[in-house]
C-alpha cells in the first residue's frame, strides 16, 4: 500500500505525526509530496510602479527563479527532517498543486491521498479556490482530510 500526504509546509508536528502514524498501521509506503506555483510572467492588471489600470508585465529572471526553487528545497528538506521519524519517499514538484497530486498519486500508484483541511471563509474559497476541493472532487481513489491542528492548541489544552 502507499500512502500520498500532500505538503505546503505549514502543517503541525500532530498533524505530520498522525499521518505518519497512520501510514504505519497501515504498513504503507508513505510518499510526502510538496508542489510549489511557479513565477508567474502572466499580465497583472494594474501597473505596479505606477499603479495605473496599464498591463503590466513580470520580468523572468532565470537566476532569480532558480534561487526561488533552491529556497523552496532547502525549506522542504527542513520541514521533512523536522517533522517525519520514520523513512519516507521525499518528493518536490512545480507546477499546479491539484494537477501535480493527482498526477502523482497516478504515477506512484498511491492508494490514498492525504490532505490537510483548512478553514477559510467564503471569500476566500470564491478568490482562492481550494487545491483541497479541486483533488478531492477530481481524484478517483479515495482521498483523506486531516483537519489542521496547531501543536501549541494541544499543549494549551485545546483539544476538543
Amino acid at each position: 500500500m502507499k500512502i500520498l500526504y500532500a505538503v505546503d509546509l505549514t502543517e503541525s508536528r500532530l498533524t505530520t505525526g498522525a499521518v505518519e502514524s497512520i501510514a504505519e498501521r497501515m504498513s504503507a509506503d508513505l510518499l510526502v509530496l510538496h508542489v510549489f506555483a511557479p513565477t508567474s510572467t502572466a499580465p497583472m492588471p494594474i501597473d505596479p510602479m505606477s499603479g495605473f489600470g496599464d498591463f503590466a508585465y513580470v520580468t523572468y529572471d532565470p537566476e532569480v527563479q532558480h534561487n526561488i526553487e533552491r529556497a523552496e528545497e532547502h525549506e522542504f528538506h527542513a520541514f521533512l527532517v523536522a517533522h517525519f521519524v520514520h523513512p519516507i519517499q521525499p518528493e518536490i514538484l512545480n507546477g499546479d498543486p491539484a494537477t501535480c497530486i493527482l498526477e502523482q498519486a497516478d504515477e506512484q500508484g498511491a492508494d490514498l491521498i492525504v490532505l490537510g483541511k483548512r478553514h477559510h471563509n467564503r471569500l476566500e474559497r470564491i478568490l482562492l479556490g481550494s487545491v483541497t476541493r479541486e483533488v478531492f472532487e477530481r481524484a478517483d481513489r479515495p482521498v483523506l482530510l486531516m483537519p489542521r491542528r496547531e501543536d501549541a492548541d494541544v499543549q494549551n489544552g485545546l483539544n476538543s
